[in-house]
């Protein structure tokens, strides 16, 4: 299926140029699925939704990744690679949330180009050019069986985060469909979001398949139009400090899309 031309592709561009103005530069997603246990990726990068290694000095800024349910929770086990994590044992039928979490880090940039990880300006002698502090959520929705999905639509009201209004079953090509975006449970007015689709483009930044701004409420309108593996991304970035002058948080929502 061709996907329809998005006059928004430009402005979401926009968007997620200013990813390359900061320390990060990476973005945070979650995917997993169930294969006896569950097994969950952290994805850490710029390729959706394909892992990588994890450099040594960064695991620490991390929470460990996570899995809820009804009535259930648990912390996964990473196995193998430092991206890859399991559950003790197969998980009941039903919907879970895997979540996880890139804590708040301060980046400064010094005069030479060179990056500081965990420094704001007042740690640092000679001439800063700029500091953030940044954290990244990711959540994904798994299905296990025939469960009907609803589950996915309850928040888990931390951080920046997206959650679906309908449930993870009724979300179908060409279906319009409502998502929220809240920051610890309350409404995130006004912020944009962007879609992606596995496969979609080798460099995400040049346009999108999906835009859409929330409005007043936290909510905002989604309507895919090709199956597979999706996610929406949101950027908000607020004024810090004089220290650190930028606070920006991140948050990703991973889920299929099932064709009609």
């Amino acid at each position: 299926m061709k996907v329809k031309p998005n006059v928004t592709s430009f402005i979401a561009a926009a968007a997620f140029c200013m990813l390359g103005t900061s320390a990060l530069a990476h973005q945070l997603w979650i995917v997993g699925k169930s294969e006896g246990v569950l097994k969950a990726d952290t994805v850490y990068g710029h390729n959706f939704p394909n892992p990588e290694e994890i450099k040594e000095s960064r695991l620490v800024l991390f929470e460990p990744v996570q899995v809820y349910g009804e009535n259930y929770h648990e912390v996964l086990t990473q196995k193998g690679a430092n991206y890859h994590f399991e559950t003790q044992k197969a998980l009941p039928e039903g919907t879970y949330i895997l979540e996880n979490y890139y804590k708040p880090t301060a980046w400064s940039e010094k005069a030479d180009g060179e990056w500081e990880m965990g420094k704001t300006r007042k740690d640092i002698d000679g001439e800063v050019k700029s500091c953030g502090i940044y954290d990244m959520h990711g959540k994904a929705i798994v299905t296990v069986g025939n469960d009907d999905g609803a589950f996915a639509m309850k928040p888990l009201d931390t951080h920046l985060e997206i959650t679906p209004m309908a449930k993870a079953s009724d979300i179908v090509v060409d279906k319009l469909l409502k998502f929220k975006i809240t920051k610890d449970g309350k409404p995130a007015k006004m912020v944009e979001i962007t879609g992606f689709y596995e496969g979609y483009s080798d460099n995400a930044r040049m346009s999108t398949p999906f835009y859409a701004k929330s409005d007043f409420k936290g909510e905002f309108q989604f309507r895919p139009l090709h199956a597979g593996l999706w996610y929406l991304y949101s950027i908000v970035k607020t004024e810090g400090t004089a220290d650190c002058e930028v606070r920006q948080q991140e948050a990703s929502l991973s889920f299929y899309v099932k064709d009609k």
